[in-house]
């Protein structure tokens, strides 16, 4: 199980940031599970995953996350996809309930909603959290930085 990071800086809420990019992040991985053959059973708040779905007997928890500053294609000098090292918490939960036929991915999604970078929860590790500064935000926050190169792109429609 992930531990909290001591000393570690975790972002309060926010709650303009949710309602502006929430229900657009679940309504576009919703569709693009949809579109492979998900049935969606709940994508109600319950600071849980944001999405549930069954598929040919599989269970999936899906997290989804908006880069608003991703447009377009891929900037290939961006190595990294990072997501938020507070997301260790859902890891966690996911380990209690993993088992035969069940799946836990992480959705980084493109401003436009048309692509997405799918991260299998085994990718993120203690091994690949690391401190970063924001420049934006002037402060350190610790995100799972995992190579680009070993996530899957995927489109949605």
């Amino acid at each position: 199980m992930l531990q909290p990071i001591k000393g570690s800086y975790y972002r309060k809420f926010q709650p303009q940031s949710y309602k502006e990019n929430d229900n657009k992040a679940k309504n576009a991985i919703t569709s693009y599970l949809e579109s492979n053959g998900h049935n969606i059973l709940d994508t109600e708040e319950d600071f849980s995953f944001d999405i549930k779905s069954e598929k040919k007997g599989g269970k999936y928890f899906s997290e989804v996350e908006m880069k608003n500053q991703w447009k377009g294609d891929w900037n290939p000098k961006w190595k990294e996809i990072r997501i938020p090292y507070r997301k260790y918490r859902l890891i966690n939960k996911y380990k209690n309930v993993e088992g035969d036929n069940t799946y836990c991915n992480f959705y980084v999604i493109r401003g436009d909603c048309k692509q997405a970078w799918r991260i299998k929860d085994f990718q993120l590790t203690k091994e690949c959290a690391k401190e970063i500064w924001l420049t934006n935000a002037r402060r350190y926050e610790h995100f799972f930085h995992i190579p680009y190169t070993e996530a899957e792109l995927v489109e949605i429609k």
